[in-house]
This record gives C-alpha cells, structure tokens and sequence, in this order.
C-alpha cells in the first residue's frame, strides 16, 4: 500500500532506509533502486519495525511556544548556506553519457538479507535492464525503460530485492516485511524515485 523512506546524510554518506506495506503474491514483490555505488553485504540489514514509529513520532505535529526573536539580529551568509545560515541541497544527479550499446546486465554483487534476496546489477542499457528484470521474474511495471534510461546513462547501479517467501514472518495473518537499510558514499545526495 506504501513505501516508507527516511534518508539520512552525514558528508559524502547516505544511509536509505526503507519500510514496504505490500500487499499480495510474495513472488509480486520486487523493489529496484537505483544506487551510485556496487553495496557489499556489509552495506545492507533490516531493521526493527519500531524504527520506523519512533521516527514518526519524532516528526509528528507538536505545540510549541516561540518568543521573538531581536528585530536587530543581522542575517549573515553562511558559505554553505543560504543567508538564514540554512544548509543549501547539493545539486540533483548529474547525467552522464551511457558506457557500451550492447544492453548487458551484469550481476555485481549477490546475497540474502533477512527475508530478501539482494542482487546488485549494473547495466549498460534500459532496455536491456528492463528484459532481463523481466526474464528473470521481477514484476516490473510495462514500459519501465523511460524510468530506468535517466539511472542507466548516468551510470547508477540497481539495488534490486526479492522476497524469499520460506524467510518470511507472519503477523496477525499478514506477510511482515522487515524494513531495508542500505547506505553508501557518494559526492551527490540523490533521492531515487
């Protein structure tokens, strides 16, 4: 039903954190995310799901009390911010030319997490992605090739989870998928959507 992220940046390191509320066929489930790195196992783990309640209820609406602040308090720019001194958001991912016509989809890391089946892939066409993730039995939406061209000509490899339907944990009748967290560094603070 839904897809909960909470992204994290310290410097170069981005940690992603994902919670998924899904509903149906276990061989259904499949998530793609585009990573600027090939993640080692050491790089990814599941998480407890009351992480995710406690930093809802971190961000949760609360009553507060302002005072006012002095009228004569002169802003002063901050070299890495705007001039209230708030950081300023590197730059969106930058494109960059494709490597290689031949389509290929190369698996660069594989391994289990928890209840997840990981592959690191990296490719040198959408298309080509796009086929491979269907021959292999990752139910992708039709006509994700636009989707995947942007990640695959700047050169982004794909995070890519299966559900192993004998790991899986059963709450109240229902599959409980384990939240993913995967970090990695990279110059470029990018959102994959």
């Amino acid at each position: 039903d839904a897809t909960q992220v909470v992204l994290m940046r310290q410097g170069t390191r981005t940690v992603l954190s994902m919670q998924n509320d899904f509903r149906g066929p276990l061989g259904d489930f499949a998530m793609v995310v585009p990573v600027p790195v090939v993640l080692k196992e050491a790089d990814v783990k599941t998480l407890d799901k009351g992480v995710f309640d406690r930093i809802d209820a971190l961000g949760s609406p609360r009553l507060v009390e302002y005072w006012e602040q002095d009228p004569c308090n002169q802003l002063v720019k901050n070299k890495e911010g705007d001039a209230a001194g708030r950081p300023v958001a590197p730059s969106a991912m930058r494109s960059a030319d494709a490597k290689g016509t031949g389509g290929t989809v190369k698996i660069e890391a594989q391994f289990q997490v928890g209840e997840y089946k990981i592959l690191i892939l990296s490719a040198t066409e959408a298309a080509g992605l796009e086929k491979w993730l269907n021959q292999n039995g990752y139910k992708i939406p039709a006509g994700a090739e636009p989707l995947l061209r942007p990640y695959v000509e700047a050169g982004q490899k794909f995070f890519v989870a299966k559900v192993d339907p004998q790991k899986v944990k059963f709450e109240d009748g229902r599959v409980a998928l384990s939240p993913l967290r995967f970090h990695y560094d990279s110059e470029e603070l990018t959102l994959p959507i």
